[in-house]
């Protein structure tokens, strides 16, 4: 039978003693120094995650600052565009206007030359027919009555060659 006797306790209570400092100091430690490899290896890498996360972040915070950038050039070109196409527009517009005056004045002036050239013509004319009267009148005995008669026959002419 089983015997307990304080010897007995205290030689295993004296062999779990060396047992656990033994395990301690060659197995533990081992344990505890790979542990501690791990989580320096793990803690390394959370901070290259954090500082690539950064990073990231950062960059994303550029490229918004430049399309930003970009999108304020882009509306000032088109700004500019515009400005110059009103201005071409202006332009165009005023040259055309000068154009069309210059032609209104030439054609007021071809006109008032025709219009001379015109009269020049119809005095022409009308001084033929008064030599042609006239020399009629003196070829001719006249009275008072050839006369009056000469004188409406060229009125009559007179009329119908004006119209």
């Amino acid at each position: 039978m089983l015997t307990t006797s304080i010897v007995n306790i205290a030689c295993t209570i004296i062999n779990l003693l060396i047992l656990y400092f033994i395990a301690k100091k060659f197995l533990f430690q081992r344990i505890d120094n790979i542990f501690m490899q791990r989580k320096e290896e793990v803690d390394e890498a959370t901070k290259a995650a954090d500082k690539a996360t950064q990073e990231a972040i950062n960059t994303k915070k550029e490229y918004e600052k430049k399309i930003e950038l970009a999108d304020e050039e882009k509306e000032q070109i088109l700004s500019d565009i515009k400005k110059q196409g009103y201005d071409e527009y202006e332009r165009i517009v005023n040259d055309a206007k000068k154009k069309g005056e210059q032609i209104l004045i030439e054609a007021k002036h071809n006109a008032e030359v025709e219009n001379e050239r015109a009269k020049e013509v119809y005095a022409a004319q009308l001084t033929d027919m008064v030599i042609d009267a006239a020399s009629k009148i003196a070829a001719t005995k006249h009275s008072t009555q050839d006369d009056l008669e000469l004188y409406d026959k060229f009125i009559s002419e007179a009329g119908v060659s004006n119209e």
